[in-house]
């Protein structure tokens, strides 16, 4: 009997996620008629799915999508960030976000974006939180904060000036312009550029096939990738040791050993056939 994809719950349909055969888990932005444009009811529904990611056994990896032809579009102007009666409630909507993006960036597992169209505003800063970016020919980003008189969130001046450096960063942001597809690859915000209407495909293929099922290693290498954005050459060493013990004794290497073992042998005997 062939196993079929599971549909986790996250409480609200502007967040769909997708727990498939393989392992990955494939969550969806769900709001094609205001491309995607982040909303209360979204930041919830990721809160609730993170909690479950959390607790439970970590996928193979997450690969994050916007429906229809648009990854999204940032914040939505259109609605009042504000909630409560807080001393930061007219900011309550982003400080929503900003605890997203943090724990998104902190899971122990690959996170691909896949982005078609374009990521704007915190949309992009969702995007920079992942791993790995795969994007469409015709895509574009943007941080456009200031001409809307605000200031840029869910960490998009950091993300872009750990990446770029303050001069490119500031450039970048105070010009408010769009940043093509292939300017991004060149100077590392993007890793893979798909042809438009691929990107998805291109991301799940690619998460799925990740560590040839050896989720330890993948694992504790994506705690040292997290490590290493703030860290120091010295704590890096410190980690790649306890890891590499913790390896060294499960199951997974000795698979991987005899796997290559068999596969030389075969190689060997075809030779000699």
């Amino acid at each position: 009997m062939t196993e079929q994809a599971k549909t986790l719950q996250t409480g609200t349909a502007r967040l769909l996620a997708e727990s498939r055969p393989d392992g990955v888990l494939h969550v969806t932005l769900n709001r094609p008629e205001a491309r995607n444009a982040v909303s209360f009811e979204m930041w919830e529904g990721f809160s609730s799915l993170l909690d479950q990611v959390e607790r439970e056994t970590p996928p193979r990896a997450i690969v994050l999508t916007g429906a229809g032809d648009y990854f999204s579009f940032g914040g939505d102007l259109k609605v009042p960030p504000n909630r409560g009666e807080g001393a930061l409630a007219t900011a309550a909507r982003l400080e929503w976000g900003q605890r997203i993006i943090t724990r998104l960036r902190r899971l122990p597992v690959p996170v691909i974006a896949a982005v078609e169209g374009g990521a704007y505003g915190i949309g992009w800063s969702l995007v920079m939180a992942c791993d790995m970016v795969f994007a469409a020919d015709n895509a574009a980003f943007g941080a456009p904060f200031v001409n809307y008189g605000l200031t840029p969130d869910g960490g998009a001046a950091w993300f872009l000036t750990q990446q770029l450096g303050r001069y490119r960063a500031a450039e970048l942001i105070f010009s408010a312009r769009s940043m093509p597809v292939a300017e991004a690859a060149s100077v590392g915000l993007v890793s893979r550029i798909c042809p438009a209407g691929t990107v998805a495909a291109e991301a799940l293929a690619f998460a799925a096939g990740i560590g040839q099922g050896n989720r330890h290693a993948v694992e504790l290498t994506k705690r040292l990738l997290h490590g290493a954005q703030t860290g120091d050459l010295e704590t890096s060493h410190a980690m790649e040791l306890v890891y590499c013990a913790r390896l060294q004794d499960g199951p997974e290497l000795r698979q991987a050993r005899e796997a290559f073992a068999a596969k030389r042998a075969a190689a060997n005997a075809a030779k000699q056939g």
